[in-house]
């Protein structure tokens, strides 16, 4: 059985970063919805505090480190680049 190249394993990585992100983007709008049903008197807690973590992470900086990531043009070898 064949080996994967560099390049497959490199598009197989990064395929999963980009299902890894889509799912904690949709996570995340669900600890947003859940931040936002939040009764303000317990707006001073620590589970509050902890969905406020979670959702002020910036996953489009992500996103687009991610497409830099999957658009960097790898090197070939041996003379071909």
């Amino acid at each position: 059985m064949r080996q994967p190249s560099r390049p497959e394993r490199w598009q197989r990585a990064t395929d999963q970063m980009r299902e890894g992100l889509d799912e904690l983007k949709a996570l995340q709008e669900e600890y947003q919805d859940w931040m936002d049903n939040f009764p303000e008197n317990a707006q001073s807690s620590a589970t509050y505090e902890k969905l406020e973590a979670v959702c002020d992470l910036d996953l489009d900086e992500l996103d687009s480190q991610i497409d830099d990531i999957m658009n960097i043009d790898l090197p070939k070898g041996f003379g071909r680049d």
